[in-house]
Order: structure tokens, then sequence, then C-alpha cells
């Protein structure tokens, strides 16, 4: 089995990287030590990529990085590739979800569609980096429920699922999320190119 370090500290999204991607691959946490890998860029892409080549440097190893974010329509796809900090990268979740209602509050909530995107970045030896990307549709809800997932799942009201992703169990995400459509791409890319990967 290949071993493929996560460029994450993030113990939910390296958690639902691990289960997408077995059995084809045995994934490793990032060791505490790692250094912070500013995400400087101005697109998933480009942020996936100092990831994945920052940790790839430090590591000497195969790595797989990911951006991700969440767009709203009517807030022109902010908040993008601002996600995780938006607003201000010392609020807590909950900050940050009335942070994000109070930009809403002046439009109808038929007009909250948004949708998630990932775009994965696969650095290793010295081959080109290898770029994955994966969508999902949806709305913002007008309240968060559910306590599943992590970051904005409890406010993302998935049109594949019927209900937020903070309801979804583990296995009812891996099948329409973000990040499951962009491991899919992955996978299938790895399955017609085993031998590209050493």
């Amino acid at each position: 089995m290949i071993e493929l370090r996560i460029a994450s500290k993030n113990i939910g999204k390296w958690k639902e990287f691990a289960d997408l991607l077995a059995p084809s691959f045995r994934c490793l946490p990032l060791d505490p030590a790692a250094p912070e890998i500013d995400e400087t860029g101005a697109t998933y892409a480009e942020n996936a990529l100092l990831k994945a080549q920052g940790y790839f440097k430090w590591l000497q190893k195969p790595v797989l990085a990911d951006d991700s974010g969440l767009e709203i329509d009517v807030l022109q796809g902010a908040p993008g590739v601002l996600s995780a900090r938006w607003g201000g990268v010392t609020l807590s979740w909950s900050e940050r979800f009335a942070f994000l209602y109070d930009l809403l509050r002046p439009f109808p909530p038929a007009q909250w569609t948004a949708r998630f995107r990932t775009v994965l970045c696969w650095v290793g030896g010295t081959r080109e980096p290898l770029f994955f990307e994966g969508v999902t549709e949806g709305k913002i809800q007008l309240a968060p429920s559910g306590v599943q997932g992590f970051g904005y799942d409890p406010l993302f009201f998935s049109f594949d699922l019927g209900k937020s992703f903070g309801e979804a169990t583990d296995a009812e995400k891996s099948q329409v999320s973000h990040r499951a459509r962009a491991v899919a791409a992955f996978l299938e890319w790895v399955q017609k190119n085993p031998h590209k990967l050493s």
C-alpha cells in the first residue's frame, strides 16, 4: 500500500481524506512539528501547490494537498479562498457563521445558493504537480443544523442529500462532497497511471 502524507493539520480533514483514499493509500497525518505554510495564493490551485511543494520539500515524500472554499453566489463567490479565515483569523466558527449571516441578511434566502469547491495538488518526486477539482452544489440554510463534519458543514444544505452536511453521516457525505469528487478524479488518474506515482 502506498503511503501518502496529507498536507493538513486539521484532523477532521485528514480523517476525511484517509477514508476517501482507503484502501488505495495509507494516509499519514503531518507531524505536529511540521512548519506552517502561508497560503498566499490567489486561487485554490495556487494555495494547494504551495502546501504540496512546501511539505514535499520538508518531508521528501509524496504529498497530497488541497485548498477548499465555500462560494456564495450572492456574495460574488465569497468567501472563496478566504473561507478558513473569513472575517478574521481569530474568530470562532460560531462567530464566523454570524459574520456570514450578517452579510446575507439583505438578500432573500432564495438567493443564498452556494457551492463547495476543492482543488487537490499531488507532488512527488521530480514529476510535474498534478491537480484535480471537485464541486458540490447547495445553498446556505437559514440556521446551522447538525454536529457532523467541520467548518461550514452545518450551514451548507446539500442539494444531493437533501440535508446539511452537518446532518449527514460520513458515508453520505463521502458520496457527494467536493473532496470526495476531487479524490475520485485523483483515484481515476492513479488507476490509469500507477507507474507515474513513483
